[in-house]
């Protein structure tokens, strides 16, 4: 089934983490997420399940101006032994829908790739920081164009959750670029004509 033009563009931005700001250096590393470090000892194991996306910091244009229209976003994560299994969910207009995608091992705990389409290149995904429990930080980066969100298992957000998510958007200058996700409303399953699967791609 062919995706409606909205639906493909908010499915492949949220889920692929091709929201961001788009850095510019003139000297060092030609990747900003190179320097980012991941959650020391990362445990695939314990990051498996449901995270809720709670905040991004993000300076993009296409963000900023429709903040006012996002949607309640939910990660759905399963170890494939160094991997990620990932499943997004969110609904457009109104339908749930899911994008599968699969986040290639690095030889790093804590940092994968996932492949994508476009001259672009693939999305670097860091887990720099989670107690598994509660909350989780993740950069994202496609090109020079870098994101950081906070997942969450559940609401309310704790404020250590929140005061080590601002801290770090700080660093990367994006403090005044946060935008708050919803807190319900989230979609558990969506059906067999509304899944994009980029795994298989």
């Amino acid at each position: 089934m062919v995706l409606p033009g909205s639906a493909i563009f908010w499915a492949v931005l949220l889920a692929t983490g091709t929201l961001g700001r788009r850095v510019q250096k003139p000297a060092g590393p030609t990747s900003l997420i190179t320097t980012v470090q991941p959650k020391a000892g990362f445990d695939s194991q314990q990051f498996a399940g449901t995270w809720l996306l709670a905040a991004v910091g993000s300076a993009c244009r296409a963000l900023q101006e429709q903040d006012h229209r996002v949607e309640a976003t939910a990660l759905h994560v399963a170890p494939q032994g160094t991997a990620l299994a990932v499943s997004t969910f969110r609904k457009l207009n109104g339908i749930c829908w899911q994008v599968r995608q699969h986040y290639e091992d690095t030889q790093v705990l804590g940092r994968f790739l996932l492949r994508a389409r476009g001259p672009r290149g693939p999305v670097h995904v860091v887990v720099a920081d989670t107690d598994y429990q509660s909350f989780a930080v993740l950069y994202q980066e496609r090109g020079r164009t870098l994101s950081v969100k906070l997942y969450v298992r559940s609401f309310p957000v704790s404020d250590s959750a929140l005061d080590e998510f601002e801290r770090r958007v700080a660093e990367t200058n994006l403090t005044q670029d946060i935008i708050f996700f919803p807190t319900y409303g989230f979609c558990e399953a969506a059906d067999q004509f509304h899944v994009l699967d980029e795994a298989r791609r």
